[in-house]
This record gives structure tokens, sequence and C-alpha cells, in this order.
């Protein structure tokens, strides 16, 4: 093919086609034409080639990063190095969150000490979303850790261990028991019913488990640039945060609970794309729903079957199953949380995966520096 008619099935200007030479991008060869000009062509098959890559969509294609931190396909398997994420479920979010750190649960203290949770207990400036409490909390942190910049792996998993435990503690005013257990009897209505409150605790330590981690997602990749550029532990949990703070993410279960209140008010079905329903990796059912619902039927029979109803309209009209963020919308209603329940919920689950990834990523420098493509 000439340049002018690789250019023009590549859909790009000469100068682009060039510049993709010059990258390494396309090969092309150089041959004297009858007036002794140079005479650049390129072979059909690469063009092509060329052509379908660049139309092809990126979402879950690249990069390919090498990682034994979770395991996951789009048939619906889910596992943290290598167990299913039911197993985990069983048992519970801080020895899961201790596997996915490598660490022993024995090294983790879940508690945060004295002086950390009166700190944390400290005002938060403004008036803050329960997910900006998290990132304050890591924030501050990092200001008072007098060993911030040390990369160590101990270090870093001990980073890890107190920002949940820390910002647990700035979410609910509570020391004791587990990260499910003081969110719980924090946002539990009052009075409070012990047997309702145990099912509740239950269905959020479900969550917590689930969430700790979803191999590359926009966060992890987030987390793991900044941790190829050598930025301390801290901030790597903060830039993970940050990208993790998007409607797209964390914040998603906020407009599935929205939808899912409305479909327990009218029963009529949203139009596509339905919050919580759909996912990029997931061909078929997002495995941690299951999960989830099922502690959910404990605490309100009624708000699973609401959401199991939707989920088969939803599949009937639009084709689309419900992802993590509808079975966080279940458990909102089902336990009448905070409207920011799931985002929270969210956020303190996957520090200990973002320092996991972290941990593969630091001793690789810096790797992540990808290409434009004009």
């Amino acid at each position: 093919m000439t340049s002018e008619q690789a250019a023009e099935a590549l859909g790009v200007r000469l100068s682009t086609l060039y510049a993709y030479v010059s990258r390494g991008v396309i090969a092309r060869e150089v041959s004297t034409g009858p007036e002794g000009q140079r005479v650049s062509r390129f072979r059909r098959d690469d063009v092509l080639a060329l052509a379908r890559a660049r139309s092809r969509p990126r979402a879950g294609a690249l990069p390919l990063i090498e990682s034994e931190v979770t395991q996951l396909d789009a048939s619906g398997r889910l596992a943290f190095r290598g167990v299913d994420v039911a197993d985990c479920a069983a048992w519970g979010f801080e020895r899961t969150a201790c596997h996915v750190l490598g660490m022993s649960d024995a090294d983790a203290t879940w508690r945060a000490e004295a002086a950390e949770a009166a700190e944390a207990e400290g005002t938060v400036p403004g008036d803050p979303a329960g997910a900006d409490v998290v990132r304050w909390t890591v924030m501050r942190g990092a200001a008072r850790d007098r060993e911030r910049t040390c990369l160590e792996p101990g270090h870093c998993r001990e980073v890890a261990v107190t920002a949940v435990a820390a910002s647990t503690t700035a979410l609910t005013g509570l020391r004791d028991g587990t990260v499910a257990e003081r969110l719980a009897r924090a946002w539990a209505p009052e009075p409070v019913d012990d047997a309702r409150l145990a099912g509740v605790g239950r269905a959020l330590d479900a969550a917590l488990t689930a969430l700790v981690d979803h191999e590359l997602t926009a966060s992890t990749l987030a987390a793991r640039t900044a941790a190829g550029v050598g930025a301390d532990p801290w901030m790597v949990l903060l830039t993970g945060l940050a990208a993790m703070s998007g409607r797209a993410q964390a914040g998603a279960s906020r407009a599935a609970t929205r939808a899912l209140r409305a479909w327990i008010a009218t029963r009529a079905v949203p139009d596509a794309p339905v919050p919580g329903f759909g996912h990029k990796v997931y061909v078929g059912p997002d495995p941690r729903v299951a999960v989830l619902l099922d502690r959910v039927a404990d605490v309100s029979p009624d708000a699973a079957d609401a959401a199991d109803d939707l989920a088969v309209r939803v599949a009937r009209e639009h084709s689309v199953h419900p992802n993590v963020d509808a079975a966080l919308a279940a458990l909102t209603v089902a336990a009448d949380l905070p409207a920011d329940a799931g985002e929270v919920v969210f956020t303190l689950a996957r520090i200990p995966g973002l320092m996991a990834h972290a941990l593969e990523e630091y001793p690789n420098g810096l790797r992540l520096r990808p290409r434009a493509l004009a």
C-alpha cells in the first residue's frame, strides 16, 4: 500500500503515519521511484492489523500486568491468592485482608492504638462525606508517620492495617470490635435490636471481604503507578483512593441504591444502562453478588427479594446481570444504612488490596509508562 492508501485506511494524516513509523508502531519498505525519489510502501496486513487495534475498545484490554493478588475471569471466578471469594467470606474481612497482604493475621492489630485513635477521633475539617473521612485519615496518618518514606514490605503492610483501623475509628468513634461490627453499631438506628445488629454486621463483613480487591481496576493501576515512581505507602493509598472516588467505582452504589428504591416504589424497570447492572469483565453473574445477597436475606428477606426481582426483570429486558453495586444497594436498603454506606464500605475494604498491589509493583520501578497514539 502507498503512504496515502495506508493513511486513509488508518484514518490519520500522513504526518501521523510517519510518526507511527518512527515509533516502531508499523514498518515500511522504502524504495526508489522512477524519478529517483524515495517511495514508502506498507504491507497491507500490517496496516489492517493496526487499524483493527486502533478501533478495538480499550477498556479491560491493556495494560497486561502479572499479579498474584487476585484471580478472576469473565465466567465469574473470583479468588484472592487462590482462595475463592465465598471461602474468604467465611473467613471474614480481617483474615482475608491479611491473606491478600501476605501476612499472618496474628501480626495485624485492627484496633487503633491509643494515640492513633485519639487523633482519628479529632475533628475533620468541614462536613465531609464518609469516604472523605477515610481519605483525610490516610493523609493525617502520613503526616504523623516518622518512617513514611520506608518502602519495606513490613512497614507497607503496617500502613494498610493502620489506615483501616484509624479510618474505622474516625468513621464510628468506636475502638473495639471488628471493622464490620463497628460500622454496624455506628449506623444502627435507635432503638438497637441486638439480633438485627448481628445480622447487619455479618452482611457488612461479607461486603468488606468481597471488595478487598478486584485485580487491575483503575484505582489499582493508579496505586501501582504511584508505587512505580517510589511514592511512600501512604501516598500510594491516597492515589488509589482518589481514583476510586469516581462515580464509576466506589461511588457507583449510590445510583444503584436510588434505582433499587425506585423499583420498590414503582416496579418500573429503568432504561438502560441500569445502575448496578453490567460489568466490564464478567459476561455472566458477578460472583460477589451471591456472597453478599445471602447475608442480606438474613437482615431483610423483603429487600433481598426485591433485588432478585429487579435482577430478573433487568436480565429479561436488557440482558445484563447485577454487579456488586446492586448488592451494596440491597444491603443499604435492607439495613437502612446511610446513603453513602456502600461507598464507605468499598473505600475501606479496598485499602489492603491497593497495598498488596503496591508491594508487587515497588520492585519493578518505573515501568508503567504508556505511549500516546496520535
